[in-house]
């Protein structure tokens, strides 16, 4: 016979969202939580998240989650007692268009005025500086913060799972869950391993939340996507390099210790496979980083982000009871503040510091307020 088990509060998947807000529900007090994960912990699109934590962004709630996110992976190691490294390779995004240049100049006074630190605007011979591989002929602009960085965001997964274990937080893996159904004043959590009775339920399953929310009237603009990686040979051994956007010829460069890990931007076609990726890159590199052309690929990834919508989250309370939060770009970055936030409204304390009503569970999705995506729908 299947399991009925009893909680105070049930967080449906266990990625970095649903990790940091089982921690974030019995660091506050809650008593018996438990997070449910259907294969192994943080490995949805956590697992293939690029792991960069930026803060530049248009809109003031964007960037001050980027501030929390910041603060929260830089202190993640100390605060937990754990190594989790934070690479502070700084960011950059380059543009030869002068509208985009534009948008990131306002971009970067908006940063500013929420009061986020070392924002540069830089002119093309400052550029090398910070990323000699990048030729600058036409380009108009950069933007370049130096105390941006990127993580493994699993490194934050086993983190807070440990964290949220030791606080009493009862984590089951390779427990699916098929259906969220109303029990009186509460809800029964169901799947093939059993049920979870409880009070109050926050599913955060990734691309798992669009199917548990439907039978309650919400229909999530999102998807699942497939983005590919290629890793280079070593390049600069020992150089900080930051990751690097080309708004214009969608070439994406980030550090991956010694090596550089690139990709393509959403609005390119995708690429068929790795081969066709690497034809992408190099046409790219060879307008804006010819340094880059003759190193060989050593190694590539694959991943499935969550795309859709508007490219920002989708949060906050569907019932009585229950709440969902899951992300479409950005997770690994902003979903620790976001969760802690929400872990505040689910026991009736919300956070009045952090509106996060414009990314309602049940808006309409905005225009795109960033400049670039990830790889789409092949």
């Amino acid at each position: 016979m299947p399991d009925v088990l009893n909680a105070g509060a049930v967080v449906v998947g266990g990625g970095i969202n649903g990790a940091a807000l089982a921690y974030y529900l019995a660091q506050a007090g809650v008593e018996d939580v438990v997070l449910l994960e259907a294969t192994e912990l943080g490995s949805g699109a956590t697992a293939g998240s690029m792991g960069n934590v930026r803060q530049q962004y248009g809109t003031p709630l964007e960037i001050e989650c980027s501030r929390r996110g910041l603060a929260f992976w830089k202190s993640l190691g100390s605060s937990f007692d754990m190594t989790v490294p934070f690479h502070e390779d700084g960011y950059l995004m380059l543009t030869s268009n002068e509208s985009s240049a534009e948008t990131l100049r306002k971009h970067a006074a908006v940063q500013i005025e929420q009061g986020m630190p070392d924002v540069h605007l830089l002119t093309p011979d400052q550029i090398p500086d910070v990323a000699p591989f990048i030729d600058t002929a036409g380009l108009v602009l950069g933007s370049y913060t130096p105390l941006d960085g990127h993580v493994m965001p699993t490194d934050g997964v086993t983190a807070l799972v440990a964290a949220a274990r030791s606080l009493g937080v009862v984590v089951k893996r390779h427990w699916p869950v098929e259906a969220v159904v109303r029990d009186g004043s509460g809800w029964r959590v169901q799947g093939p391993a059993g049920e979870v009775v409880t009070p109050k339920v926050a599913l955060v399953a990734g691309i798992g939340t669009k199917k548990l929310l439907e039978p309650f009237g919400v229909q999530l603009d999102m998807y699942e996507g497939k983005h590919l990686g290629l890793i280079t040979e070593n390049y600069l051994p020992g150089r900080k390099l930051p990751t690097t956007v080309d708004i214009d010829t969608g070439m994406v460069i980030e550090r991956e210790g010694d090596q550089l890990m690139v990709a393509m931007l959403s609005r390119n076609p995708a690429p068929r496979d790795y081969d066709h990726l690497a034809e992408l890159f190099y046409e790219a590199a060879e307008v804006r980083a010819p340094a880059l052309t003759d190193l060989s690929m050593v190694n590539r990834y694959t991943a499935w982000p969550v795309l859709g919508g508007d490219g920002h989250p989708y949060v906050g309370q569907v019932d009585e009871g229950l709440w969902a939060l899951t992300f479409t770009g950005h997770g690994a970055m902003h979903g620790p503040p976001v969760a802690e936030a929400l872990s505040r409204e689910m026991i009736g304390d919300p956070d009045r510091t952090l509106d996060l009503s414009e990314w309602d569970i049940r808006r309409e999705p905005a225009e795109q307020s960033v400049l670039w995506r990830r790889q789409g729908k092949e």
